[in-house]
C-alpha cells in the first residue's frame, strides 16, 4: 500500500510502490484527506484525482481516495480489510512520537513500513 500526500512529489511513492511489489501482488495507492479539506492542494479536485488515477493505473495498481474525519483511523481500517503487509509513506516535517506515521505504525504492528525520503 502506498499512501499519498496533498504533494505531486507522490509519483515517487508510488513508483517505490511498483518497484517493491512481488508479482501476482494487489498494490494500491491511498490518499485520505480529511473531511472539509480539499486534495493534493489543488484547486480542482477533479484535476487532482485525475492525476491520481494516472499515476496509479501507468502500474496496475488501485486507486482508493477516501475522506475520513481521522484519517489514522480510516488508513488502519483499510489495510486491515485489504491484508496489507507493507506501507510506503514518504518522510514527515514531524519525526516526533506523535507524529503520523509513528500514530499508524503503533496500529499496525504486523505491517512493514517504508520511509521514502
Amino acid at each position: 500500500m502506498v499512501c499519498v500526500t496533498g504533494q505531486r512529489a507522490c509519483e515517487r511513492l508510488i513508483e517505490r510502490g511498483a518497484y517493491m511489489r512481488k508479482p501476482n501482488q494487489r498494490l494500491f495507492v491511498v490518499h485520505c484527506v480529511q473531511e472539509g479539506h480539499a486534495f493534493l492542494d489543488y484547486r480542482s479536485e477533479p484535476d487532482a484525482i485525475e492525476y491520481l488515477f494516472t499515476c496509479a493505473s501507468l502500474i496496475d495498481a488501485e486507486l482508493a481516495i477516501l475522506r475520513a474525519e481521522n484519517v489514522v483511523d480510516a488508513l488502519v481500517d483499510f489495510a486491515e480489510t485489504n491484508g496489507v503487509s507493507q506501507i510506503i509513506l514518504g518522510t514527515s516535517l514531524n519525526q516526533g512520537p506523535g507524529s503520523f506515521t509513528v500514530r499508524l505504525a503503533s496500529r499496525l504492528s504486523a505491517v512493514d513500513f517504508i520511509i521514502v525520503e
